[in-house]
């Protein structure tokens, strides 16, 4: 009960925070971002992700902020070119041996518990559709994603070991998401809150051979709020 509590603070604590934001944004950049037909918005989700040919992995909460634009195409059809500064995706593993150049301290660390820590920019474009009578819309979008930086966290029975492995991960990784939204609030009012649901499937491989063989793409199920800063009609 005291982490759904603490869940539902967070999101709402979120929520204020990014509205609050995206107006700060529109404000310094005019009203030409905060149109019905052309408007920027700020984005914050909440991936929950795995790594395919990862053994006895789980997934762990990661983070995303970022930019969204939203034009609208028609009263049905919309599109969103978004980028996100910050795509941290995170993923556990019950065993893994490490594999630097020190052999000494590989043997400290064979079979251990390890933590992936994968930090990207992500930009997908969101073509979306609107249903006109219910606040809801679906969309799908590719992704290119670009590795900024990537670790991973060994623990022993002595401690732990960070081992940056940002030469044995691919600088691009790309795939599709698919999207289910639900629009809190008036449309054109200036206080639209976007919830989404969505889905990422990696197309390619997150690592390179000589750290994990085989297919390894990167997939991922989140939460995004996401506030368009709309200026409220007269």
């Amino acid at each position: 009960m005291k982490k759904i509590i603490t869940s539902v603070v967070l999101v709402f604590c979120c929520s204020q925070m990014v509205h609050a934001q995206a107006a700060l944004f529109a404000l310094i950049f005019g009203d030409k971002v905060a149109t019905e037909n052309f408007n920027v918005g700020l984005e914050v989700g909440f991936p929950v992700g795995s790594i395919s040919s990862i053994d006895d992995s789980s997934a762990k909460l990661g983070l995303h902020f970022g930019i969204s634009g939203n034009i609208k195409l028609s009263e049905t059809w919309s599109m969103n070119p978004s980028i996100f500064f910050l795509s941290k995706r995170n993923v556990k593993t019950d065993r893994f041996s490490l594999n630097s150049n020190n052999p000494a301290l590989n043997a400290e660390f064979v079979n251990v518990p390890t933590d992936f820590s994968l930090s990207y920019i992500d930009v997908p474009i969101f073509i979306n559709y609107n249903f006109t009578e219910k606040p809801y819309k679906i969309g799908l979008a590719p992704q290119i994603s670009f590795r900024r930086d990537a670790t991973a966290l060994f623990t022993n029975g002595d401690g732990e070991f960070e081992y940056n492995i940002k030469d044995h991960t691919e600088a691009i990784d790309y795939g599709f998401i698919a999207q289910v939204g639900y629009i809190w609030g008036k449309r054109g009012q200036g206080k639209e809150i976007h919830i989404q649901l969505r889905y990422y499937q990696g197309l390619s491989d997150v690592f390179k051979n000589d750290f994990i063989s085989g297919s390894n793409n990167s997939s991922y199920l989140s939460l995004h709020l996401s506030v368009p800063f709309v200026k409220k009609q007269d």
